[in-house]
């Protein structure tokens, strides 16, 4: 009677370790989705702040030349930027580059605040829409896509 009951208790045990271990492999899968979604995101965000500091590089070395002209500089010779000229380096910058610059992002586009705050800095914002490749069901939320927003600043001179 004894081995019965060691073989009742055996059969009851069966298929266990099977249904644990799907269980832990679709937990693993949903973890893996999540973290390449996340990394994807993450390094559109930093190709976007990438292209935000070559424009705002660029946009650092226009120059208002009525302000540059009229102004009055004191002893230092300063390069003063306004609002227009960095927008106009930017636009000429974007129309210069090659396509594939923007064309990688979605909805890209030039947010405010872009120009000068304070006639010295140049300061380029760019939002664009993330869309990451894997969406569980995690990121069922943001399947329509994630807005990304990022702000350079350069100094000019």
């Amino acid at each position: 009677m004894t081995s019965m009951g060691a073989r009742l208790r055996e059969r009851r045990e069966d298929g266990q370790i099977l249904l644990l271990s799907l269980v832990y492999g679709l937990v693993t899968l949903a973890l893996v989705m999540v973290v390449a979604s996340v990394a994807s995101v993450y390094l559109e965000r930093k190709r976007l702040l990438s292209l935000a500091d070559a424009l705002a590089a660029d946009a650092a070395d226009s120059v208002d030349e009525a302000q540059f002209y009229t102004g009055d500089r004191g002893s230092v010779v300063d390069l003063p930027l306004s609002d227009e000229s960095v927008r106009s380096a930017v636009e000429e910058y974007l129309r210069a580059a090659p396509a594939g610059v923007t064309d990688e992002f979605e909805a890209f586009a030039v947010i405010d605040p872009t120009g000068s705050p304070d006639g010295d800095i140049a300061e380029v914002s760019l939002g664009a829409v993330s869309r990451p490749p894997l969406v569980p069901w995690v990121l069922i939320p943001w399947s329509d896509g994630i807005v990304i927003e990022v702000t350079a600043h350069a100094e000019a001179g």
